[in-house]
Parts: C-alpha cells; structure tokens; sequence
C-alpha cells in the first residue's frame, strides 16, 4: 500500500515513452520554476513494439513513475501524462533533446541530456553479474489475452527446486517494486535464489512490458494473476510443484492469502506488513496519522475522518452515475472546506479535489475499500509467516498482525508465526518516523535481520535446512 493516502496530495510529476534511433536510456534535465531548479529524469527502455519509460524526480523523492504514452518519429520526441495534464514536446538535436515541458497548460523549457550516472545510490541493489540463472518469462492467459512479463531466477541449471512468488503491493508496480529508486523486490529475489529457491517476480498487468489496463483491474484481478502464475511454474520442469509460496507485500500480502485460500498447490505464504482489517479501515487509519504527523487539530482529524468514512462507504455502492459523479464532487468539495487553512494554502483546490477524485473512482481503490481480509485468512490452511515493522504507518504493526493472527487462528490453523521489527518502516528500511517522506532519504533498501528470517522461516518449510524457530 506503499501509495495509498487519499487525504494529502504529492505534488509528483509523471511522464511517458521515446523510439528511432537508440534512444534508450535515462535522459536527464533541470526544469526552472522562478528562482527555483527542478530535476527530472525519464528511463526509457524498449518494450515490443512501443518504448516503455518511468520518471524520476528526485528532488521530490519520487522514483520509478509510470508514464502513459509516448511517441518518437522523425527526431520528435512527445510524452504524454494525461492524468497530471503533463505534455512534453521535444526534437533531437545531436546528443540533446531540446523541447517544453507543460502542465496544467502553463510551458517551461526542458532540455534534456543522456544520464551517466544515477541520481541516487541504493548499495543493496545487486550488481551483475549474478551467480545464478535468470531468466525473462512470459506468462500467458487465453481467456483475458493478458501476458505477464516476469523474471524467474534459479540457483543453477541442473536442480529442481522449491519456488516462490513475489506479489507487490498496490500502485502499477514493476517485478522490483521499485520505489524511489529502491528495488526491494529485486534484493528480496537475489537473496533467496542464493539460499536455493527458484523466484518469479513479475510486473503487473499493464506495467512494463506486461499487457492489460492496470488502471481497470481490481485486486480480484491481480488474484486471478497469481493463480496463474503458480500454474505457470507448477509445470515447469525446474520447479518443485509440491514446494510453492507466495510473499505478498502490503496489498500483495491481501492477495496472498486469497490465492492461499482456494489454491491447494501453495504450501506457505509470507506476509509483509499486510492489513489484516478491512481496506476502509486501513485508509482511515492512514489519514489518520498523516493529519497528526501535519499536525491538525484533534477536532479538524474527527470532523474530518467523519467525512472521509461517509466518502469512502459511499464508494462501496459506486455505480459511475451522473448523481455519483456530483455526490462524490460535493462531498469532496465539503471536506476542503474542512481543511485547515494553511494546508490549503500550499495545494490548490480544483488539482486537488480532481486527483483525490480520479483516484477514489478506480476500480482498484473501490476494490480494495471493499476487501476484507478475514474472509480469506480464515479458510488458509498453509503455513504463515506474518511480519511488519513497529514504524509502519501505511498498515499499523500490532493492530493488524494480531487481526491476521486472530483470522488464520479461528479455523484452527495454528501454523502461524508473526514478527513485529521495533523500528522498521512499511518497506522494512531502518527508520526514525516511518514516515513515508523518508523512504527516499534511507539508504537502507530492505533489512537484513527480515531477509534473513525470512529465508530461514521457509527454508523450514519446504526442507531445504532445519533451522530452529524464528523468535
């Protein structure tokens, strides 16, 4: 849920894709606003027949953003961000681009040069190359015609091995989750493919080069996926199919135990910082402590949070009516209203109330409102290994392992172990606040003391080793 606050809006900005001549790579700028520099970076990699890019703009903290279209022809570069009203227009002038970027309608010029070194270092990230096999996978569906692009890593290429999942959370994540430059997912993988497991991590529908509409699909959607992702490697020669986990992080540890749940040929699941109570729960509890942490009033947070339940239980009965439409505008407006002042002095209204509009509408954000995990944890009869750190504010540690604890218990599944990580943040970094405006200050990508338990908690589970119980 790394990216699911709906009350205090980023000021992020967010790009798209390049093509003809080799044109790949990072491409780098500095956008002047009056007296002040903003850098801003687009990583463009070819996908199948169109260029795929994300943008960086590092000094907002922001890393890996998805873009949405891109065009290059004739030495004519266009990227389009339609949700944020981003246009960038430039042509090829030997080893520049030279064009204006717009927002909102209002251009500034942006020249952009090759990258050669990266903005920012994340020292965990692996660095090739690796001692293992890695290969890039396709994982088809006839019935949706959707096609996952993922990565399968093996320790050699003669064994058969016990194998894992890793299923991000939400936001149009890519197979590393990559987050401010971090790439949890991808250490996560490199770890546990030198302790002997066989990893698939994958993009999710519509991400990269995987096909499907992200901004439709719903976590009933990312569930179907990941069945077939354990179908995928079911069949595979180099797989064990008897020894297949999953580890889901934040949303992905909702879509976990719903695989789990229906799903006989998963042995084990690893949650990370998971909800374990209902998805309106969780957001409420998000905008709760994002007002304390901006400091409001106690009486502004319960006026407030008053209206975002009302909001929020109203979109459980979204049907996408024109009487929707404007009950939702109104309701918004309202809560502006509510507002203290100098929070509305920095945003203003109308971007706004249409981002916290567009965002609320989509069929992911209404499914995850609507989703309660105990109906699921509660038929889970594999293994679970449930774990979250003491700083998480995203998922409140305590709060919820001891509901997922609850769920999993009430059918008599005892086969549950849960770790709380005193001063770890919803990424498992090293934190002070756990804020999420310091994941991209920490050099830390994903503790070792989690990797570490991790690895040795499902090593007992397929016995690779025996290792004696994770305290």
């Amino acid at each position: 849920m790394n990216k699911r606050t709906t009350l205090l809006l980023s000021l992020i900005l967010l790009l798209a894709p390049l093509c003809a001549q080799d044109i790949t790579g990072s491409w780098s700028g500095s956008l002047k606003i009056q007296s002040s520099s903003l850098r801003l970076v687009f990583n463009i990699e070819k996908g199948d027949s169109t260029l795929i890019s994300t943008m960086d703009s590092p000094d907002q903290g922001a890393f890996g953003l998805p873009t949405t279209r891109t065009s290059f022809k004739d030495d004519k570069l266009e990227i389009v961000a339609s949700g944020l009203g981003i246009l960038y227009r430039g042509n090829l002038e030997g080893d520049s681009i030279i064009g204006t970027f717009s927002q909102g309608g209002i251009p500034f010029p942006l020249t952009l040069k090759r990258a050669t070194e990266p903005l920012i270092q994340r020292p965990q990230t692996p660095v090739e190359p690796l001692p293992y096999i890695s290969k890039e996978v396709i994982i088809t569906d006839d019935s949706t015609d959707i096609s996952l692009s993922a990565t399968l890593t093996l320790p050699d290429s003669t064994g058969v091995f016990p194998a894992v999942v890793l299923i991000a959370g939400s936001g149009p994540n890519d197979r590393d989750e990559t987050i401010f430059g971090h790439k949890p997912f991808f250490i996560l993988s490199d770890h546990l493919t030198r302790n002997g497991f066989a990893v698939l991590r994958y993009n999710k529908r519509g991400v990269g080069k995987s096909t499907g509409d992200y901004s439709k699909a719903t976590i009933k959607d990312f569930v179907y996926d990941a069945n077939n992702i354990v179908d995928f490697l079911k069949n595979r020669n180099e797989i064990d199919g008897s020894k297949i986990g999953l580890i889901g992080h934040s949303e992905g540890g909702i879509i976990a135990p719903m695989v789990a749940a229906e799903n006989t040929d998963v042995k084990y699941i690893v949650l990370m910082a998971a909800p374990g109570t209902k998805g309106i729960e969780i957001v409420l509890d998000q905008n709760e402590n994002s007002m304390k942490y901006n400091k409001f009033e106690p009486e502004t947070i319960e006026r407030i949070q008053i209206l975002n339940k009302e909001i929020f239980e109203s979109l459980l009965e979204w049907t996408g009516t024109e009487n929707d439409r404007t009950a939702l505008r109104d309701k918004l407006s309202y809560l502006w209203e509510q507002l203290p002042i100098m929070f509305k002095l920095k945003i203003e209204k109308e971007p706004y109330l249409r981002a916290q509009f567009n965002g609320m509408i989509t069929p992911g954000y209404r499914s995850f409102l609507a989703t309660n995990p105990e109906e699921y944890l509660n038929k889970v009869t594999c293994a679970v290994f449930a774990i979250n750190g003491g700083n998480d504010v995203q998922v409140p540690a305590e709060k919820n392992l001891s509901a997922i604890k609850e769920s999993i218990n009430n059918r008599g599944n005892t086969n549950i172990v849960t770790k709380l990580y005193p001063q770890l943040n919803h990424l498992f970094q090293q934190s002070i606040t756990g804020q999420p405006d310091e994941y991209a200050k920490i050099e830390q990508t994903f503790s070792p003391q989690v990797l570490s338990d991790i690895t040795l908690w499902m090593k007992r589970q397929v016995e690779l080793l025996s290792y004696p119980t994770i305290n």
